[in-house]
């Protein structure tokens, strides 16, 4: 296959008053290793070496070596849809391979704890759980400080409720009869 080598006439010009010469193959690389030409980039399109600018030439420099990369490490390893995949009793792949990021039980012991922090905050005080809010569920959350500020009661005041509520919280949380082993890790 015959490789064309095309350089600009003037390498600043803009892209629409671009001229182009072209050159054999002893001729690019007697160009290239001229010392004024070091800063001049090219970009091998297989059967065309073509200039371009430093900005073009690296963005395509980075899909090259990214092409490269997943070439390099794809050798050997064949991508197929789930799918493709039918089994003799008529499943595909998607409904056999099993979802390891998913813990089914996890989730729904994780579901239920949740049901039951909600069932529990709603029995709070009204004050109890106006300071749980304000403190961890609210957007943007406050602090003891602001919290203090606000209402015109002392921090320590405001933290030994805090600790208080969830001593009450955390005996609350205890007696629930299931829980997961992460949960308790």
């Amino acid at each position: 296959m015959y490789k064309r080598f095309f350089r600009k006439k003037n390498p600043n010009c803009p892209k629409s008053e671009i001229e182009w010469i072209e050159m054999d193959g002893r001729e690019y690389y007697r160009f290239k290793r001229q010392p004024e030409n070091r800063g001049r980039y090219f970009i091998d399109l297989d059967d065309v070496m073509l200039e371009a600018a430093k900005e073009e030439y690296v963005e395509w420099r980075k899909e090259k070596n990214h092409s490269n990369y997943l070439r390099k490490w794809s050798k050997g390893v064949t991508i197929i849809s789930l799918y493709a995949i039918e089994l003799e009793d008529g499943c595909n792949g998607e409904e056999v391979v099993p979802d390891i990021t998913q813990d089914t039980e996890d989730n729904a012991i994780r579901n239920i704890s949740i049901e039951y922090l909600r069932c529990a905050l709603a029995l709070l005080k009204p004050d109890d759980f106006w300071l749980l809010y304000e403190l961890h569920l609210a957007e943007p959350r406050k602090t003891l400080r602001q919290i203090s500020a606000e209402c015109g009661i002392p921090v320590t005041t405001l933290e030994d409720r805090k600790k208080r509520i969830f001593n009450v919280m955390k005996m609350k949380y205890e007696k629930i009869p299931y829980k997961s082993q992460k949960s308790q890790q």
